[in-house]
């Protein structure tokens, strides 16, 4: 028995023995394989664990004005960072640790709760520094520096902050930045992927988001930098492995004069001011102005209003406005280069035009041609002059002065005018209009028609009586037969483009609406000689050493077939406007001789929502001019919502542009004479 058990005892032993060496043979095999085969991955793991890969924000290129005044620049502020798993312990918030950096920063609104919100925020990025909090003062970044050994994986960084040195001047055109979001972020990385490139943005990045922060960011923006630091076993950076800096942004030099700029806002401002003590404007608060240069298409001042809706809309290239009268000189152009009129045929102006709708006029009943015509903006004349051209006339000559399709400023979300209603009325617009006027049109009859066909079953369902059901059959057959008719004539109506439609587009009324910035643009081509510009607010990009990288040329989109003749007989009528009888003449009665003014008013009725206040009907005021008539030089176009009168409102705002334009408002200072002894 007992040398069995001891057999047993040697057989298990031997077992033992064996599984032994087989463990320890399988640890050094492994031990082997870590050291000569998977060296340079753990080293690098254990280097990912020792450093950390740091961005470096590269300083993001400033916006200057043409006469070098600095708009927007970054300026060097620090930021209070912290690493996500450094403020975790065993899976949970450090409570203490949060508690003591909250206590040192002493931000009311930086709680403790605030502090995990935020982390929780940004779980998803272990390694990026999280922000907690921006702008820090001076007293707050010595206090956590004090205090660096009791804070783990807290950090102030030194970053640039875009700060705008003007205030709100220009900010329609400047835009703003913002951090990147998700689908920002998936559209630019789509975008690259279709030009065969990588994207360069990333979460956590900041971009333009309207502006020319938008349209020039990957101009502005520069390319960030990265620091590789050592950290130590608390995550806190011990030194630096290497160290990629930053290249900084470009810098835009704009087309905009600062002086300018500043007369065009302070002009809007104490306008629309003026106008709301005025109960016929009382309303007015919002509006444009554009200023161009007629010989390059150069923005020299552009402005919105409101200013606190930047990133809403910018209303000089996004709002759609009704023209009014500005829109006379297409009228005339088309009339005189058709050959219906010459331009001292008088048409008699009896108070009303002699065709429904019998538009009425504003100006006294008697004779007009298209010097006078034009002076008094009547709506007889110039409905005939639309009447006599034809509506495919009109909107031939509007499109070669570019009224139709957007100017191709370099400005981001620019309105392109695609929609049926919106831009000039050619064939093709008025067909999708009427196609959709008919459209509606056959839908409001086809839910009266619905209405009709269920009443008429819920009546029939409960009679029994022969005589009574073919009484009601007869009832409702007739009602439904009279709304089908009514939708047959309708449907014709809607779907035609009628004579009162014409005269409607021929007085700036109608089917048509256009951009400040467009109306600058055609009335540029009327002051230049027929020649329509790409606008454009950048004349220069200079790259972080201060050498000017690309410089822009002016483009010119189209020239317009119209005869010197005919342009220089409505440039004509466009001075009457601001002469001695005009409808603009108190505006520019002080300025000199040699610095005469074409202009043209324009009341615009939009009808929609708010312009009716019960007996009370509101309208936009709106004006056109260039200056010099003899050498054009400058052109203004500006829109003033429910300003009541061209004159009474944008007109104004015209004259303080151009003041400041011509040095019209600055002190004479009489020449020294020399005293002779």
């Amino acid at each position: 028995m007992q040398t069995k058990e001891k057999k047993n005892l040697e057989d298990l032993t031997r077992i033992y023995t064996v599984l032994a060496f087989l463990v320890i043979g399988i640890l050094i095999a492994r031990l082997a394989w870590l050291q000569l085969v998977d060296t340079e991955i753990y080293a690098s793991r254990a280097d990912a664990q020792r450093n950390r890969l740091m961005t470096i924000t590269a300083t993001r290129g400033d916006i200057i004005t043409s006469d070098e005044k600095v708009l927007v620049t970054d300026r060097p502020t620090y930021q209070l960072t912290v690493e996500y798993l450094a403020m975790r312990v065993d899976g949970e918030y450090d409570e203490a640790l949060i508690s003591r950096l909250v206590g040192i920063v002493k931000d009311p609104e930086l709680t403790v709760e605030k502090v995990k919100e935020i982390c929780d925020a940004n779980k998803g990025y272990l390694y990026k520094p999280v922000v907690l909090k921006k702008n820090l003062d001076m007293a707050t970044v010595s206090r956590i520096e004090a205090n660096r050994n009791n804070l783990p994986g807290v950090n102030v960084e030194a970053v640039p902050e875009r700060t705008y040195l003007y205030g709100t001047l220009a900010s329609h055109v400047l835009g703003y930045i913002g951090e990147i979001n998700q689908n920002e972020l998936e559209q630019a990385t789509l975008e690259a992927e279709e030009a065969g490139e990588e994207t360069i943005y990333k979460m956590g990045d900041y971009i333009g988001k309207v502006g020319l922060e938008n349209y020039y960011d990957e101009v502005l923006r520069g390319t960030d930098g990265y620091r590789q630091v050592e950290v130590n076993a608390a995550g806190r950076p011990v030194s630096d492995v290497s160290v990629v800096e930053p290249e900084a942004g470009n810098t835009l030099v704009l087309t905009i004069d600062a002086d300018l700029q500043m007369a065009l806002e302070n002009a809007l401002d104490s306008t629309i001011a003026s106008l709301r003590s005025q109960s016929r404007s009382d309303k007015a608060g919002a509006g444009a102005g554009v200023l161009l240069n007629v010989k390059t298409g150069e923005v020299l001042a552009m402005a919105s209003r409101p200013e606190d809706n930047v990133g809403q809309q910018n209303r000089a290239i996004q709002g759609r406005y009704i023209p009014g009268s500005t829109f006379k000189p297409v009228t005339a152009i088309a009339a005189l280069e058709s050959g219906v009129t010459t331009d001292t045929e008088t048409i008699y102006n009896p108070g009303r035009y002699w065709i429904a709708p019998f538009i009425k006029t504003t100006a006294p009943i008697g004779y007009y041609n298209l010097y006078n015509g034009t002076a008094k903006s009547d709506n007889v004349y110039f409905q005939e002059m639309g009447r006599r051209a034809g509506i495919d006339n009109i909107a031939k000559y509007g499109k070669m002065l570019g009224l139709e399709g957007p100017t191709g400023i370099d400005l981001a979300y620019e309105s392109t005018g695609e929609r049926a209603t919106q831009g000039l009325p050619t064939i093709e617009k008025r067909k999708m209009y009427q196609d959709m006027a008919a459209e509606t049109s056959d839908l409001l009859y086809d839910r009266r028609l619905e209405v009709l066909k269920q009443e008429k079953a819920e009546a029939l369902a409960g009679v029994t009586d022969e005589k009574e059901r073919k009484k009601l059959e007869r009832k409702y057959n007739s009602q439904i037969a009279v709304v089908e008719s009514e939708k047959l004539i309708n449907h014709k109506w809607s779907s035609e483009w009628h004579a009162a439609d014409t005269f409607n587009v021929a007085i700036g009324q109608g089917r048509q609406n256009y951009t400040p910035l467009q109306l600058a643009v055609y009335v540029s081509a009327i002051a230049n000689g027929g020649t329509v510009y790409q606008p454009y607010v950048v004349k220069e990009i200079r790259n972080n050493a201060g050498e000017v990288v690309q410089t822009a040329e002016p483009v010119v989109r189209q020239t317009a077939d119209i005869s010197e003749d005919t342009l220089n007989k409505v440039r004509e009528a466009m001075c009457r406007v601001t002469a001695n009888g005009g409808g603009a003449y108190g505006l520019f009665s002080s300025f000199p001789a040699d610095i005469q003014v074409a202009a043209k008013t324009g009341t615009a009725q939009p009808g929609g929502k708010g312009y009716r206040v019960g007996n009370k009907e509101y309208y936009d005021g709106l004006f056109i001019c260039f200056a010099p008539a003899d050498d054009p030089e400058v052109a203004f176009a500006c829109v003033m919502e429910y300003g009541y009168s061209g004159s009474g409102s944008a007109g104004r705002v015209a004259k303080a542009v151009l003041e400041e334009y011509f040095q019209l408002n600055k002190p004479v200072t009489a020449p020294q004479t020399q005293q002779t002894p």
